[in-house]
C-alpha cells in the first residue's frame, strides 16, 4: 500500500500535531487572495493602459490582453512540472512569487517614467496622430508584462495543490475538511477579485496606472509574506518526478502491445497470476501492479494492454495498473476541460471589449462618484461572495442528508449545475 509522505521545510518527517491542517492552509489562502488581487487589478484593466498610454490600436490591445491571460494559463503546466519534478510546491511558489513581484515593480516603473512611454495623446479623438509604443519602450512593457505572466502562471497550479496537501488523507477529520478548504479557496479568490475590481481599479483611475501597478506590487508582497509566515507549519510533498513521464509510458506501452489480447476480467486474471508459483509462458498482467490501491475501471480498455507482461520487455515499457488508471482519470476529465475553453472564451470579452464599452456608458453614481469601467466586472464576484458561504453553510448540509457525501454533491454535479445556469442571462434576448 502506498504511504503518504510529507516533510517539513527542513526535509524532516511531519508531526501531525504541528504541521498541516486548516491552520497551515490559511497562509496559502492568504497568498491566493493577495495574488489574485494583484493580477486581477492589472489584467482586468490592462486594456485601458495598453490603449490609452501605450497607444496600441483597440484590436491589437485586446489581443495583447488575451495573449497575456492565455500565457498565464499555459505556463501553469510549467509550474506544475517544476513542482512535481524538482522544486516542490512551496519553493516553486516562493521563487516565482518573487518573479511576479519583479514584473509588477517593473510595470510600475515603466508606467511612471515618461521616457518609457510614448507622448500623451487622446486615442479617442479623430485626429489619429498618436504614436504607438515601439522599440525599447515596447520591449520594456512586454518584459514586465510577461514576467508577471511567468510568475502568476507558475504560482496558480501550486497554490490550490499546496493548500490541499495540508489535509492528510489518512486522517479522517482532516480529509473531511478538504471540501471546505476548496470552497474557502474559491471564496478568497472572489474576495481578491472584488477588491481588485473596486478599490485597486479606482486607485488606477484616480491616481494613475503607475500608482495602481505599485499597489499591485504591494499586494503581491503581502501575499509572499503570508506564504513565508506559514513555512514552519506546512506539510510538503517531496518532488516525485514528472507526471508526464508515466503518462507517456502508458500510451507507448499500450501502442506497442496493441496486438495483445486484453483479458475480459482484469481482477480474475490478476488474482490467478499472483497465485502462480512459477513464471507463466503466456503473456499476463504485471503482478506488481499495486492494483489494490486503485479502483479498476472498464473505461478505455485499450489502455489495459499497457499492463500486459511480455517476454524480454524493456523496463521503460512496463506499466502498473495504478499508472494506467491515473491516465484513464486524465482522459475522463478532458470533456470538462473542453467545456471550460468555450466558457473562458466568453469571459475574455469581459476583460477587453466590455471595458471599452463601459467607457461609453453613463457610469455616474450620484452627482460625484464615477464608477471605473473595469469595475463593472465586479458584479459576478459580488454575487459569488454571497453564494459561496450560502453553498457551504446551507446547501451542503441539506444535500448531505440525501447523498451521504461530506461535500453534499460531487464536484462533477456541481460543475454541471453551474454550467447549465451560466447561459441563463442570454435566454431572454434569444
Amino acid at each position: 500500500m502506498d504511504v503518504e509522505i510529507s516533510v517539513d521545510w527542513k526535509g524532516q518527517p511531519c508531526k501531525p500535531n504541528k504541521h498541516g491542517g486548516m491552520r497551515a492552509a490559511v497562509f496559502v489562502l492568504g497568498i491566493q487572495a493577495f495574488e489574485i488581487m494583484a493580477i486581477a487589478a492589472v489584467g482586468n484593466n490592462l486594456i485601458t493602459y495598453v490603449f490609452d498610454e501605450m497607444h496600441f490600436p483597440l484590436s491589437k490591445s485586446a489581443n495583447i490582453v488575451t495573449n497575456f491571460v492565455g500565457t498565464i494559463f499555459i505556463l501553469s503546466l510549467l509550474g506544475g512540472f517544476l513542482s512535481d519534478s524538482y522544486l516542490g510546491s512551496f519553493w516553486t511558489m516562493l521563487i516565482f512569487g518573487f518573479v511576479e513581484l519583479s514584473g509588477f515593480i517593473l510595470l510600475s516603473v515603466q508606467a511612471h517614467l515618461p521616457q518609457l512611454r510614448p507622448p500623451k495623446c487622446n486615442m479617442l479623438s479623430n485626429e489619429g496622430n498618436c504614436i504607438e509604443a515601439k522599440g525599447f519602450k515596447a520591449k520594456m512593457f512586454f518584459i514586465a508584462l510577461y514576467l508577471v505572466a511567468l510568475g502568476s502562471g507558475c504560482l496558480k497550479p501550486n497554490m490550490i495543490s499546496h493548500g490541499a496537501d495540508q489535509f492528510s488523507k489518512e486522517d479522517g477529520k482532516q480529509s473531511k475538511k478538504l471540501s471546505t478548504y476548496f470552497n474557502l479557496a474559491y471564496f478568497s479568490f472572489c474576495v481578491g477579485e472584488l477588491f481588485a475590481l473596486t478599490v485597486l481599479v479606482w486607485v488606477q483611475t484616480r491616481s494613475g496606472m503607475d500608482v495602481g501597478f505599485g499597489v499591485s506590487a504591494a499586494a503581491m508582497g503581502m501575499g509572499l509574506i503570508s506564504l513565508i509566515a506559514g513555512m514552519f507549519f506546512y506539510r510538503n510533498k517531496p518532488p516525485q518526478g514528472s507526471i508526464f513521464t508515466p503518462i507517456a509510458r502508458v500510451f507507448i506501452a499500450a501502442i506497442t502491445k496493441r496486438k495483445q489480447v486484453c483479458p475480459s476480467n482484469f481482477e480474475t486474471l490478476h488474482r490467478i497470476q499472483t497465485n502462480q508459483t512459477n513464471n507463466l509462458a503466456l503473456p499476463g498482467f504485471d503482478a506488481s501492479s499495486n492494483h489494490g490501491n486503485v479502483m479498476l475501471t472498464d473505461r478505455f480498455r485499450f489502455l489495459d494492454k499497457a499492463c500486459i507482461r511480455v517476454r524480454d520487455e524493456r523496463p521503460c515499457r512496463s506499466c502498473t495498473a495504478t499508472e494506467v488508471e491515473q491516465v484513464k482519470v486524465i482522459l475522463s476529465v478532458i470533456p470538462i476541460f473542453a467545456c471550460t475553453i468555450v466558457f473562458n472564451t466568453i469571459l475574455a470579452q469581459l476583460q477587453t471589449f466590455s471595458v471599452q464599452q463601459g467607457r461609453a456608458m453613463n457610469a455616474h453614481l450620484g452627482s460625484s462618484f464615477d464608477i471605473p469601467p473595469a469595475s463593472l466586472q465586479a458584479i459576478p464576484y459580488l454575487i459569488l461572495i454571497f453564494l459561496v458561504p450560502f453553498y457551504e453553510i446551507t446547501f451542503v448540509p441539506f444535500a448531505r442528508r440525501f447523498t451521504g457525501r461530506d461535500s453534499g454533491i460531487t464536484p462533477c454535479n456541481a460543475s454541471a449545475s453551474d454550467s447549465s445556469l451560466s447561459p441563463s442571462p442570454w435566454w431572454p434576448p434569444l
